[in-house]
C-alpha cells in the first residue's frame, strides 16, 4: 500500500495537466473588452462614412453638370405641385358632376317644348336657373312655349320678363328654375 503524501500539492515537482487552462474571470474580461470596443468601431466607421458622403457632395456641387441636377430637382418639385393641382381639379370635377342639375335630358325637354315657329338665340345656365333668349313669329307661340315648359313638370318659377317686336318677329326672354335644383 502506498502512503499518501498530503503535501504533494505544494511540491514543485508535482505533475501539471497538459493543455490550456483558461479561467472564467479572464474570459469575462475579454468579452467585456469586446463589447466596449464594438460601439467604438461603429462610431469610427460612421464618421468615416459621413466624411465620404461630404466629399462626394462637394464633388457633385463643384461638378459643371450640377446646375442640371438642380434644374431636375426644380422640375420634380413643379411636377409634384402640378400633380397636386390636378388631383384637386379632378376632385372638384367629381363634385360638380355629382351636383349637376342640368343634363342632356332636361335640355332635350326644353327643345321638344318649343313650337315650330320659335327659335332660341341664347341660353344662360347658372346653377339651377335657366334664362333663354329667343325669337318667335307671334306672341301666341311664346305663350305656347311657356305653357309647354310648365307642363313638363320639371321646372318652376317660370317668368317671361321681356317681349319686344322686331323686324324678324317677337324677341323674348324666358327665365325659370329646375325643380329641386336649389340643393346646396
Amino acid at each position: 500500500m502506498r502512503d499518501f503524501n498530503f503535501f504533494e500539492v505544494f511540491d514543485e515537482g508535482s505533475q501539471r495537466s497538459e493543455g490550456l487552462k483558461i479561467s472564467f474571470p479572464v474570459v469575462l474580461v475579454i468579452l467585456l473588452l469586446l463589447a466596449a470596443a464594438w460601439p467604438v468601431y461603429n462610431f469610427i466607421t460612421l464618421s468615416q462614412l459621413r466624411g465620404s458622403v461630404d466629399d462626394h457632395r462637394q464633388v457633385l456641387q463643384s461638378d459643371p453638370r450640377y446646375p442640371l441636377i438642380s434644374t431636375v430637382e426644380a422640375k420634380e418639385a413643379q411636377k409634384v405641385e402640378v400633380n397636386r393641382q390636378l388631383e384637386q381639379m379632378e376632385t372638384a370635377a367629381l363634385a360638380i358632376e355629382a351636383r349637376e342639375v342640368i343634363n342632356e335630358s332636361l335640355l332635350y325637354t326644353i327643345a321638344t317644348a318649343m313650337p315650330a315657329d320659335t327659335a332660341l338665340s341664347g341660353m344662360t345656365i347658372t346653377g339651377p336657373d335657366i334664362q333663354l333668349q329667343g325669337i318667335a313669329r307671334s306672341k301666341p307661340a311664346i305663350a305656347e312655349f311657356e305653357f309647354n315648359v310648365r307642363e313638363t313638370g320639371y321646372f318652376e318659377q317660370l317668368f317671361i320678363p321681356n317681349i319686344s317686336e322686331t323686324d324678324d318677329g317677337w324677341q323674348f326672354s324666358f327665365m325659370f328654375r329646375v325643380k329641386g335644383g336649389d340643393v346646396q
